[in-house]
């Protein structure tokens, strides 16, 4: 993260100056709880919810948050600390006058009849269950929101996703959507230290180490296990992808811009693909916990309440007649609205990757970036894995460990731009179009994209210093399947079911979609490209490994094989 950033400012400009505070809802009310709630599920399974009403006689909108986080950890303080409280200040909303109910998905906490199964259908439809059982209630003026961050976001898109009669609006926060693509397989490949470890840590383990809620079946059915069985798309993660097309309430989706490779994706392809009224939002943050202080903070709080308030109360602040986007544009360190996403003045513009040295990393390669297309003829460069000073579990992976120092980029491929002579915006999705073979039946593409900062900045002896921006993934051998109906110019979509083994020494031309950002290239920063078959845990949130893979890959960039970036900039 950049010293210069202001906390402060970045919070302040998230608001427009004119925002209609005295327009919201204000605090009038007095918290009235009652706790665990039994509600029978169509299938006969009681469910545990806590409602939480104003102590007052009326009617109120309901904001409905669930998980299987423990409604009974609810007093612990929201933060990096205990990530999984991402309930936001429950009291903060009823004060104002909502009802909120914070639901043990079944098999968790309080809820301890059936069987957790990560977004299984029948979770699914408890959520519609309780929905329908909220609004029908003498407290309920019918019409129910749903607010959360994370696992409290995905439950909203499958909840959403079964269109609900009396689902008026979700607000699904930093929470991605299709659990293969944007949680457990990037590209095809194995998200390691997701969603095994967090199934370890954050759920079987907080059951069993000073718990507060008995569940006797949790733990029985094993998510790791079942993401190691369904490698490739099938049922098991066709059930646990919800169809967008299929919800019908408003959506103000809102993502965090470091969160690629757990939320991101969905936050943004939710977006381009509801039809319904929409808002989205690109939030800034560099490490992982900054989603938790954001969420909390009181601006986001307002928003949510802006947004709740049009859709529940029927308060008319003027939210929708604003441009829909906002987005944290990095580098300027400020929020900016827009009129859609992707933006309709973007310039899709290639950067080719190149032999010449750059000579601003230290790295296998230290290969270039380029505007200019490739006019040689037969230039490629091979590295073969694994590098021997690679490591494994202890979490470096393709990065190495110098006198206690972390370079991500010494034994793997770079290429780098010279400085940039003007501000350059780099907002949207991505595609890393690359030649390459292999003397494999498969290899594995991993890369990220960094803002480096510029040459003066830059210590001596040290790893490069910078910002990564975002990342990219495929599994060669499932691009064989690549969805033309889903694909955008932007994204390409593959449908990971049937992959396809390489032939060694082959040249393929494989797409690999590098996930959404916003940023701005200052005048003497350089954009780089780090390229391996593998990342580092301390890098990766997905912590992927490298597997088995012993062999050598060739990455081409001559005329007649032009790897390259496609990058959305946006004209000054």
């Amino acid at each position: 993260m950049f010293t210069e950033i202001l906390v402060p400012e970045i919070m302040d400009s998230m608001l427009p100056r004119d925002f209609p505070f005295e327009k919201l809802s204000q605090p009038q009310y007095k918290v009235k709880v009652e706790k665990d709630v039994f509600i029978e599920m169509r299938d006969g399974v009681h469910v545990a919810v806590d409602v939480y009403r104003p102590d007052a006689p009326g009617r109120f909108p309901v904001l409905y948050a669930s998980s299987p986080y423990q409604k009974d950890l609810y007093y612990l303080p929201a933060c990096p600390t205990f990530h999984m409280r991402e309930t936001n200040k429950i009291e903060w909303f009823v004060e104002r006058g909502y009802v909120y109910i914070n639901h043990d998905i079944r098999g968790t906490g309080r809820s301890v009849e059936g069987q957790w199964r990560w977004h299984s259908m029948a979770e699914r439809l408890d959520h519609y269950d309780v929905i329908e059982w909220a609004a029908a209630q003498p407290w309920s003026n019918g019409k129910v929101g749903m607010i959360g961050e994370s696992y409290y976001a995905w439950t909203q898109w499958m909840a959403a996703s079964l269109a609900p009669p009396h689902l008026a609006c979700i607000a699904p926060f930093d929470g991605g959507a299709d659990m293969y693509r944007d949680v457990a397989y990037h590209g095809g490949i194995l998200a390691s230290g997701f969603p095994a470890n967090w199934h370890l840590t954050e759920i079987r383990g907080h059951y069993h180490v000073g718990r507060k809620g008995e569940a006797p079946q949790q733990g029985e059915w094993d998510l790791a296990w079942n993401v190691i069985k369904h490698q490739t798309y099938d049922e098991f993660w066709e059930e646990r992808n919800p169809d967008f097309s299929k919800i019908k309430c408003p959506v103000f989706s809102i993502g965090i811009l470091h969160k690629v490779g757990l939320h991101l994706r969905g936050n943004l392809r939710g977006y381009e693909e509801v039809t319904t009224p929409k808002k989205l939002m690109l939030c800034h943050g560099d490490f992982e916990g900054d989603e938790v202080a954001i969420f909390e903070s009181v601006q986001v709080r307002n928003l949510l309440l802006r947004w709740y308030d049009h859709w529940l109360k029927g308060n008319d602040t003027g939210f929708m007649e604003e441009p829909p986007v906002n987005i944290f544009v990095r580098g300027r360190e400020r929020y900016r609205l827009e009129n859609e996403w992707p933006l309709a003045r973007t310039q899709y513009t290639k950067l080719y990757l190149s032999g010449a040295k750059s000579g601003a990393v230290v790295s296998l390669n230290d290969g270039s970036l380029s505007w200019e297309a490739p006019v040689v003829e037969n230039a490629s460069v091979t590295y073969s894995y694994p590098d021997p000073d690679w490591t494994g579990f202890s979490g470096v992976g393709t990065a190495v460990m110098e006198k206690g120092i972390l370079n991500p980029c010494k034994k793997i491929l770079t290429f780098t731009t010279p400085p940039f002579e003007r501000d350059t915006e780099i907002i949207g999705n991505i595609v890393l179009v690359l030649y390459a073979s292999t003397d494999q039946t498969d290899t594995e593409f991993l890369c990220r994209l960094w803002d480096q900062l510029p040459d003066e900045r830059q210590v001596p002896g040290m790893p490069p210093a910078g910002r990564i921006l975002t990342r990219g993934w495929l599994k060669a051998s499932h691009a064989a399947t690549k969805d033309p109906a889903l694909s955008k110019p932007y994204r390409p979509y593959y449908r990971h079911d049937k992959p396809v083994p390489l032939e060694p020494g082959k040249v393929y031309r494989f797409e690999i979609e590098v996930w959404g950002t916003s940023a701005c290239l200052l005048k003497g920063h350089r954009l780089r490209l780090d390229l391996a078959n593998g990342d580092s845990n301390a890098l990766d949130f997905g912590g992927h490994y490298y597997g088995l893979k012993v062999g050598s890959d060739t990455i081409y960039f001559d005329r007649d094989r032009p790897s390259h970036l496609i990058l959305p900039v946006i004209p000054e």
